[in-house]
């Protein structure tokens, strides 16, 4: 007896029976005294994933939104909204620690969540202008829609922006409305040769291709020339220029004529380039035109 008890060999389905028997008695004495917490690795699990997310929706909004919005969503003067400010994504309660409703969400009458605005905006875009604040609609990016992002993508994006959080918020404290600081300036009436001077910068000249100007154009390769006339004289200070201009208008010319004299810092779609803006428009450009030109462009302010 002794003999067949020490050589005896179980089965496999006995042995299979026996070890999962022992991994769940492990398993449960884990739990019992607290050795495995399973809801929390799960929910450890599920913060990497949202973050990965993030991450990956971080390099999508840099790609495809700051331009408009801003690297820290405070938005671009005449091209698009704040998003990482309260009145957009609601106003934080560190005494309740809970977030309250979004207020242009509620301007607009948007009653599902922020997250699906966000989603459905980047989606499929907006057709119309939401203010006469931004010069243009908001242009869909969603493949589904003809656009360059998966849905997967979109989804990334939003919560990269709904990721903004206390302590992330950029200085806006409002939405600029039209007139308001920050928001579209009032329209400045122009001479006869100021206006001629705008259609030249429209068509003769096509600076619109590159350049935008609050209203009038929307080109993205050059710099935006809001406020031009008051840039140009700090533009003389910086260390960086070589030019002869002495003053904001002979500076303004100069940008013209010989634009490589000086090449400004920064470009909507990263660093501004030397010999991308042709250096011909002295020759080319009649010279009433060129002056009525000027004559338009010393108006942004």
């Amino acid at each position: 007896m002794i003999k067949r008890i020490l050589t005896f060999q179980p089965s496999w389905t006995l042995r299979l029976i026996s070890g999962t028997i022992a991994v769940v008695a492990f398993i449960s004495m884990c739990l019992l005294t607290g050795a495995v917490d399973l809801n929390g690795a799960m929910a450890e699990r599920g913060q990497e994933f949202t973050g990965r997310n993030i991450e990956a929706g971080a390099k999508v909004y840099y790609e495809q939104c700051a331009r408009c919005h801003g690297a820290k969503g405070e938005g671009a003067d005449g091209l698009g909204p704040a998003l990482s400010y309260d009145g957009f994504l609601g106003k934080w309660d560190a005494a309740k620690k809970t977030l309250g409703p979004s207020e242009r969400l509620k301007k607009i009458g948007w009653t599902s969540s922020l997250a699906g605005y966000v989603e459905a905006v980047v989606a499929s875009g907006m057709p119309v202008k939401s203010s006469a604040v931004w010069e243009a609609p908001h242009p869909p990016f969603a493949l589904a829609f003809g656009g360059p992002l998966r849905e997967d993508q979109v989804k990334n994006v939003a919560a990269f922006v709904l990721n903004w959080g206390p302590g992330q918020v950029a200085p806006v404290a409002t939405m600029p409305e039209p007139g308001a600081a920050g928001g579209a300036a009032a329209a400045v009436a122009l001479t006869a040769n100021q206006e001629k001077g705008k259609q030249v910068f429209l068509g003769a000249a096509g600076c619109q291709a590159c350049h935008a100007i609050r209203g009038v154009a929307t080109g993205a390769i050059g710099p935006s020339l809001n406020k031009l006339a008051t840039t140009a004289d700090a533009r003389i200070k910086d260390a960086a220029y070589k030019g002869t201009a002495k003053t904001g208008a002979e500076y303004i010319k100069e940008a013209i004529v010989n634009p490589n004299v000086f090449v400004v810092a920064e470009c909507p779609q990263g660093a501004c380039l030397a010999n991308v803006m042709p250096s011909t428009f002295g020759q080319t450009l009649q010279a009433a035109d060129l002056d009525a030109l000027l004559d338009y462009l010393s108006t942004l302010k």
